[in-house]
């Protein structure tokens, strides 16, 4: 962790969406964010995350619960933000480290990390469909380990389902669960590691997102992260309300709220790497910071924009950031740097559903080494973006 510094100079940005729910409510439309999928949309270049090229990860949907939450107001907020005057950054976590995908390894690391757990695997996932991954459970949970999955049910017209993967599982006598339909999707990416260690991914567990997309997965080794994350796990596969008080970011009780606070405290530089770009909250936040003097780079995947995406990326532009659509690799991730000190990866998206009504899980991470793999990855993808 760091205190934040009093002047803002530079911002970079490189963003994709998601969308949320809050406390297990009936969905509802959210105004303004008519982003029809986060992960859903798909790239006319390919990946998108599922096996078959382009996927609906479907965080970015217009809905969200009626219970709501304090992050997911409609269209976000205001969330204009400070700019970085005396503005700090969500406390980090340590003993993370991270890898950048696509790195040839065909994610590999995860298949290992699951079958080399000792005691227990808990996984929550939105699209769960590698071969590699499901057998990797149910080997697990046959050598006796306790093993238990919670994956989301619901997707956007026309995307995909976890029908067979569900059926594969049961089949083999895994205890999995559907994710709870009070959150309009579940679209975390965690795998719990013996309780000892948390997998949080932008990469859903499937076989063409390590290779054709940008994916971040964050290998959390804080005791305090580990208990968070197990405990969000054990309250969703029991389908009963858990509101966490730690470090992590969680959709939809504080995603918002630390990633806006995050965007305002930076000084020199702010990269943010997604898929999708359309919260009001996030983007006047960012806005704030590029017209205090951040300078500004913003990467978005090179999807047709929703009419809330095109309202937030001019919101960035006219504040004197640069926007610019990448597509190889497609665009999955989800990040935001700040200054180089300071970052957040996870499955949030920043879009109003994203943040205010699914279940997502994010970290924030201070160690610089880590970080400074992001940051080469989103230097990377701007520079190979369209100006937009």
């Amino acid at each position: 962790m760091r205190t934040a510094a009093l002047a803002l100079t530079t911002l970079w940005i490189a963003v994709a969406a998601c969308s949320g729910t809050s406390n297990r409510g009936t969905p509802l439309p959210v105004a303004g964010d008519d982003s029809g999928g986060d992960d859903t949309s798909g790239s006319s270049s390919g990946g998108g995350g599922d096996d078959g090229g382009p996927i609906v990860d479907g965080s970015g949907s217009s809905s969200g619960s009626s219970s709501g939450s304090s992050s997911g107001s409609s269209g976000g907020g205001s969330g204009s933000g400070s700019g970085g005057k005396d503005a700090s950054p969500p406390p980090a976590s340590t003993g993370v480290s991270v890898i950048v995908e696509p790195n040839g390894q065909n994610g590999a690391e995860l298949v290992s990390a699951i079958r080399a757990a000792k005691t227990s695997v808990h996984m929550t996932m939105y699209i769960l469909s590698s071969s590699q991954v499901i057998q990797a459970l149910i080997d697990r949970h046959n050598a006796g380990l306790d093993v238990k999955v919670v994956l989301n049910q619901t997707f956007p017209s026309g995307s995909t389902d976890n029908t067979s993967s569900q059926s594969q599982l049961v089949n083999n006598k895994v205890p999995v669960v559907w994710a709870s339909t009070g959150f309009t999707y579940t679209h975390e990416k965690c795998v719990v590691i013996d309780g000892k260690q948390a997998w949080i991914m932008t990469m859903n567990a499937a076989s063409s997102p390590p290779t054709s997309n940008r994916e971040y997965l964050a290998i959390d080794n804080d005791p305090a992260d580990v208990a968070e994350a197990e405990s969000i796990f054990q309250a969703d596969y029991a389908n009963t309300s858990i509101h966490p008080q730690g470090s992590l970011i969680v959709a939809p009780d504080n995603a918002r709220s630390k990633i806006v606070a995050l965007a305002a405290s930076a000084t020199k530089t702010l990269d943010v790497e997604g898929e999708e770009f359309s919260d009001t909250g996030t983007a006047n936040a960012i806005a704030a910071a590029a017209k205090s003097g951040v300078k500004v780079r913003v990467v978005i995947a090179d999807n047709t924009p929703t009419a809330s995406q095109q309202t937030a990326v001019a919101t960035v532009k006219a504040a004197g950031g640069s926007v610019v659509a990448t597509s190889t690799p497609y665009i999955h991730a989800k990040a935001m740097v700040a200054d180089g000190k300071s970052m957040y990866v996870g499955s949030e998206n920043f879009s109003g559903g994203s943040l205010g009504y699914n279940r997502e899980l994010g970290v924030i991470i201070d160690d610089t080494t880590e970080i400074a793999k992001v940051a080469a990855a989103i230097d990377t993808d701007f520079k190979a973006g369209k100006a937009q």
